[in-house]
């Protein structure tokens, strides 16, 4: 999972910025996936990414804010 995660995570500030969303969606997430030819989009795994990249989203809006 964690392997995953990194892979994920540099395609996420694009969608972000283009969305206009502050934290990745499941949708955003698998959009990702399929695009980079990414394995490892099941839905119990998907949540733990989710959670992680969106963990690194709170963090670096705490850190920036302050």
């Amino acid at each position: 999972m964690d392997q995953l995660v990194q892979q994920v995570r540099p395609h996420v500030p694009a969608l972000l910025a283009r969305d206009g969303n502050e934290s990745v969606t499941r949708v955003q997430l698998r959009e990702i996936l399929r695009r980079e030819g990414l394995r490892g989009g099941r839905n119990d795994r998907l949540s733990l990414v989710l959670q992680e990249l969106r963990s690194d989203d709170t963090t670096k809006t705490r850190s920036s804010a302050r």
